[in-house]
């Protein structure tokens, strides 16, 4: 059995309202179809850590002010139109839309496997604080342009309906999932790799919708120090690390790559970091349209968190 479903909502709490409010007592296919999808979604609901990172959709501002590049950074091209200080989004709407597939069913006919697609879509605006003109490091009485916004999320999870002691039902389990990867209407920005080092590992993520087994999650150390290389086919985009409170701008190494470092703190569990590359006109063309592209990854601080109640 392979059935696959979409549903609109827009917040997980109002999806779930829709699902179990469509059920009904009586035994059929499409009955028991629904329950599954209740049963899936109400795990993804118990684990917010990830279904809403907080990273990309957040109005914090990021800092671009000629004062705080680093040593030895080209300053914007003669031909620029603006300077920009610092940026913020803007979302003033937000809906999510999941898609079912259920697959490999068992001796009575009910499905063992779920991949869950979940599709979020962002409306609003790309605001940019401009250098004031005659006052290079300050914004001064400069008005902020808006450029509309509309960027386009897909994550994935795969679950499994697991058996607990005797009992035939069996209950979904979340077993991998997936990172992130937000694009913006019409967007020319591409990334080709994210190259994750510390002093104990070295690897390079190309593909954010891969499926990763929450056992296998990249593990950083307490207070890991984390270099980040970013590729993309160009080598004027602006590439932006994410990472809990902190917004900063990956160092341009004019070969198409770009670098950062951070450290990933003391806290344990599940986090995410996510890189964002925006192409040179949306920050520095006033009437160029907004164009971006970003990843997201989940990763883990041992101790935690206890995966025991996975498959």
């Amino acid at each position: 059995m392979n059935i696959r479903r979409t549903l609109l909502v827009p917040t997980l709490l109002v999806g779930l309202a829709v699902l179990w409010g469509c059920s009904d007592n009586s035994v059929n296919p499409q009955s028991q179809e629904l329950g599954d999808e209740a049963a899936v979604t109400g795990v993804l609901a118990a684990l917010p850590e990830f279904l809403d990172d907080g990273l990309f959709d957040t109005a914090d501002p990021t800092a671009l002010a000629p004062a705080l590049r680093q040593a030895g950074e080209a300053v914007s091209e003669p031909a620029d139109a603006i300077e920009p200080f610092y940026f913020w989004r803007s979302i003033t709407q937000r809906t999510r839309r999941f898609e079912f597939a259920f697959a490999d069913s068992d001796s009575t006919g009910r499905p063992t496997t779920a991949i869950v697609t979940a599709r979020h879509r962002f409306q609003g605006t790309f605001n940019i604080m401009p250098v004031e003109q005659g006052g290079p490091t300050a914004p001064g009485q400069a008005v902020a342009i808006a450029k509309p916004l509309e960027d386009h999320g897909v994550r994935r999870f795969l679950l499994k309906r697991v058996r607990l002691g005797e009992e035939m039902r069996g209950h979904w389990r979340l077993a991998a999932a997936s990172g992130a990867s937000v694009t913006s209407a019409g967007a020319t920005s591409e990334i080709e790799s994210v190259r994750v080092e510390t002093a104990t590992q070295d690897t390079t993520l190309s593909d954010p919708l891969a499926f990763v087994f929450l056992r296998r999650v990249l593990r950083l150390a307490p207070e890991d120090s984390v270099t980040l290389t970013v590729t993309t086919p160009r080598i004027d985009d602006v590439v932006l690390l994410y990472h809990r409170d902190r917004r900063s701008k990956f160092r341009n190494n004019g070969d198409g790559t770009y670098t950062t470092r951070f450290r990933v703190g003391h806290w344990t569990g599940w986090r995410h970091f996510a890189v964002n590359v925006l192409s040179h006109a949306t920050l520095f063309d006033d009437t160029a349209p907004y164009d971006s592209k970003a990843w997201m990854f989940p990763y883990v601080i041992p101790p935690g968190p206890n995966v025991e109640y996975l498959p």
